[in-house]
């Protein structure tokens, strides 16, 4: 009957002590995280020149809707120097490298309500460490199609 007593509190050693080790290996990944995670502190002026070319961007963007429909919204992005979209569901994803140290994501998403019309997101990226340094999002809108 010992022997037994003593087999069951082996076990609950080894929970015990598997317990506390993966608490301890989940509490070491959260402070890595943490200190991986540290957002990358941008100058004034690294924000201001990625305003202006988020700015610019867009106002691309907006040029391209007076000569395509909603229907041609994807070539007429292209048309202003981005790759060729990446569609996850009803979102566009353009990417456009810079000859500054920024590149650019434009995202395109239908309108909920009005069909001629696209929500767009314009992201810029640091080159070095990937992070985003601004966005900025309005609404297109494209020509009508004939009907």
């Amino acid at each position: 009957m010992n022997i037994l007593n003593q087999q069951g509190a082996a076990k609950t050693k080894i929970i015990a002590i598997t317990i506390i080790l993966l608490i301890l290996i989940g509490g070491a990944l959260t402070i890595f995280n943490d200190v991986a995670d540290q957002s990358v502190a941008f100058s004034e002026e690294e924000i201001n020149e990625s305003n202006e070319i988020a700015q610019e961007e867009l106002n691309l963007a907006f040029s391209t809707t007076e000569n395509y429909t909603f229907e041609q919204r994807a070539e007429a992005i292209e048309s202003i120097g981005y790759s060729e979209p990446e569609i996850e569901k009803s979102t566009m994803t353009f990417e456009k490298h810079t000859n500054s140290n920024v590149y650019v994501l434009l995202k395109l998403q239908p309108h909920e309500t009005y069909e001629e019309l696209s929500r767009v997101l314009i992201q810029i990226f640091d080159k070095d460490n990937g992070a985003m340094i601004t966005e900025l999002d309005n609404v297109l809108t494209w020509q009508k199609t004939a009907e």
